[in-house]
C-alpha cells in the first residue's frame, strides 16, 4: 500500500502527505454547481472544534466535526511545540503551540524547535511538561520539544529531561530458534554443550552438539481439542498509525 513511499526520506514523506492534505482539502468540488455558502473546509471544523488537549482518550466528541478536529490535532498539532530559550539561565523556557504554518514546513519536528534556531541535523526529543490556561481553567500537558545539541544544553542546563527514543522492535517469541550454553559439570570434560531449541508446527525439538535429539510430540486427538484461532487483519487506521509512526519521535 504504502511501497511508493518507502524510499522518501522522513521529510520527504512529511512534504508529501501535507501536500497531499491541502489538495484534498482544496478539492473538485468547488466545480460543482450547487449552493456552498453553508460549506465548510476541514481546517474551518478544527479550527472551530479546536482545543489544546482534550481530556483523555475516553473523551470521545460527539458530532463528526468534533472528531475530526480530534484526529488531525493528534495526529499533526499534539505531538510538538516551539520553545523560547532565551532566558534558559533563569530556568524559564516559553513553549507555545505550532501555527499552520510551521506545521506544513516541519518547524518543531524536522528543524529545531527553538524559534530561534534554524538547525536540522542531530534533533532530540525531550519530554517537558506544559502548564497553560484554556477558558480560564490551568491545564498540563507532556509535550515533546525537538533541539539540535547546542539548544539541548541550554533547556536541560537545569535540570536533565526525559529524551524521547523511537521504540525498537522486539524479536517475536518462540519465532527463530534459541541457543542455550552449559557449561560439562564432569572436571575431565570441560567441554561445552550446547543446546538448540527449535519449534516446528506443534513440535518441539531440542538439539545438543553432539547431535542427540529429543522430540516431544502431541497426541493428534489434542489438535481437535484446540481452540481456532483467528487471523487478525490490520484496519486501515492501524497501517496508517504504523506507516507514520517514523514521523513522530
Amino acid at each position: 500500500m504504502f511501497s511508493a513511499y518507502r524510499y522518501l526520506s522522513e521529510y520527504d514523506r512529511h512534504k508529501k502527505l501535507i501536500n497531499d492534505y491541502f489538495q484534498i482539502r482544496g478539492g473538485s468540488a468547488l466545480q460543482l454547481k450547487r449552493d456552498t455558502s453553508r460549506d465548510k473546509f476541514d481546517y474551518d471544523v478544527i479550527r472551530e472544534n479546536h482545543k489544546f488537549l482534550w481530556e483523555n482518550d475516553d473523551d470521545v466528541p460527539e458530532t463528526w466535526e468534533a472528531r475530526l478536529a480530534k484526529k488531525y490535532y493528534d495526529k499533526l498539532f499534539k505531538e510538538y511545540c516551539i520553545c523560547d530559550l532565551t532566558h534558559y539561565k533563569y530556568n524559564k523556557v516559553a513553549l507555545r503551540w505550532r501555527i499552520e504554518k510551521e506545521v506544513v514546513i516541519g518547524k518543531g519536528q524536522f528543524e529545531c524547535a527553538n524559534k530561534k534556531c534554524p538547525m536540522k541535523n542531530d534533533l532530540k526529543s525531550w519530554e517537558v511538561n506544559f502548564g497553560y490556561d484554556e477558558n480560564g481553567e490551568k491545564k498540563n500537558a507532556l509535550v515533546k520539544i525537538r533541539l539540535c545539541p547546542e539548544c539541548s544544553s541550554k533547556l536541560n542546563y537545569h535540570s536533565k529531561k526525559r529524551e524521547v527514543k523511537r521504540k525498537k522492535s522486539l524479536k517475536p517469541f518462540n519465532t527463530a530458534s534459541d541457543m542455550i550454553s552449559i557449561p560439562s559439570s564432569s572436571n575431565k570434560n570441560k567441554k561445552t554443550t550446547t543446546i538448540k531449541v527449535e519449534q516446528e508446527g506443534n513440535e518441539l525439538k531440542i538439539v545438543n552438539n553432539n547431535g542427540e535429539k529429543k522430540l516431544k510430540e502431541q497426541d493428534a486427538t489434542d489438535i481437535w481439542k484446540e481452540k481456532i484461532v483467528e487471523s487478525v487483519e490490520k484496519s486501515r487506521e492501524d497501517e496508517f498509525e504504523e506507516y507514520l509512526a517514523d514521523l513522530f519521535v
